[in-house]
């Protein structure tokens, strides 16, 4: 995490590095990332960078963090909006993300242009820092009323698979801008699904599986 130097800093400061940072891990892989342009750009001496952050993986960990906590704003007014249903959380965040005009939201557009360059990131920590974990201040937002456990574990469980849904709308949206409309009905289908279930409960004829 940075220093509490790196937060005395005049906010004008503060926000060119930051911006430096963005521009820099939004061009170049991980490990090709250097501290020599983002202070070069930021027009700090590379003695106060060390002053601010350890290293590059410090930087980089303090600005996506800085970005998961916005969308944790943005997620929590949409389950403030929706009485805390989770399983409308997706499609309300699909049409937020990916403008019906194809304009990406902008914290979303950084952080896609950073996956661009680090392939195999997973898109879900834009959302957590755990993959697959509600954040607390999410969790306690959610409306457990008809769920048919209320453990935390199996809330998190529902978050893992319906973000798994999202994350994959999105992916195949910024390959095919004009997927948009399918992908958000795909998205809709599946998350019913999981809302509902896919097994009757029927009896399976002779020969066949029982789905466990």
């Amino acid at each position: 995490m940075p220093s509490s130097t790196f937060f005395r800093l005049p906010e004008e400061k503060r926000q060119r590095l930051v911006e430096a940072a963005w521009n820099e891990f939004s061009q170049s892989a991980f490990t090709d990332v250097s501290i020599n342009r983002i202070i070069q750009a930021a027009r700090i001496p590379r003695g106060s960078f060390y002053q601010y952050f350890e290293d590059r993986n410090d930087l980089f960990g303090y600005i996506l963090a800085d970005v998961r906590e916005q969308f944790k704003v943005v997620l929590g007014e949409i389950l403030t909006e929706e009485q805390g249903n989770l399983y409308r959380l997706p499609v309300r965040s699909f049409d937020l993300f990916m403008g019906a005009d194809g304009t990406l939201f902008p914290l979303l557009g950084r952080f896609v242009s950073v996956l661009r360059v680090n392939q195999g990131m997973d898109l879900r920590l834009l959302l957590s820092d755990t993959p697959g974990v509600l954040p607390p201040v999410l969790m306690e937002k959610v409306n457990r009323a008809g769920l048919r456990q209320q453990e935390d574990h199996y809330i998190n469980n529902i978050f893992s698979l319906i973000v798994g849904c999202l994350a994959g709308a999105i992916m195949e949206t910024l390959c095919d801008p004009e997927q948009r409309d399918r992908q958000r009905a795909l998205l809709e289908e599946r998350i019913e699904i999981i809302r509902l279930g896919s097994f009757t409960g029927e009896a399976v004829p002779a020969g066949k599986e029982v789905p466990t």
